[in-house]
């Protein structure tokens, strides 16, 4: 009986995590070096398409939808603009904005948790 109990538990446990998952764009741990804790987190929702990042040592949550100083954004542009090639450089997280009409190469500052984007002439 109590291994019928703990398969149970171990089956519906996996269910939920891949249920999860799903519910996820984009997820990614941050660190400053390899060896490191993560600081935090930068994903992106299923159901919302803005970039939220989660500042653990702050314990702050942010989500980024307007993209400065261009004033596109990611919510309210959205499918029309969507964030892709997402990278870490250090404590920085570069990508690019894919509008037909201006695309844009951002960067978020995760320990300020400023962005900046600038066009690039696509």
């Amino acid at each position: 009986m109590k291994l019928i109990a703990i398969s149970l538990l171990l089956f519906s446990s996996t269910y939920i995590y891949a249920e999860d998952i799903e519910h996820y764009e984009y997820y990614q741990t941050w660190k400053e070096l390899p060896e490191d804790e993560s600081m935090g987190a930068v994903y992106i929702k299923s159901d919302d398409p803005c970039i939220i990042v989660a500042n653990k040592s702050k314990g702050t949550k942010k989500r980024f939808c307007e993209l400065l100083p261009s004033k596109l954004n990611l919510e309210s542009d959205y499918p029309t603009i969507f964030p892709y090639m997402l990278k870490f450089d250090g404590v920085v997280l570069e990508f690019f904005v894919v509008a037909p009409w201006n695309e844009q190469q951002c960067k978020i500052d995760l320990n300020k948790e400023v962005i900046h984007c600038e066009s690039n002439g696509k």
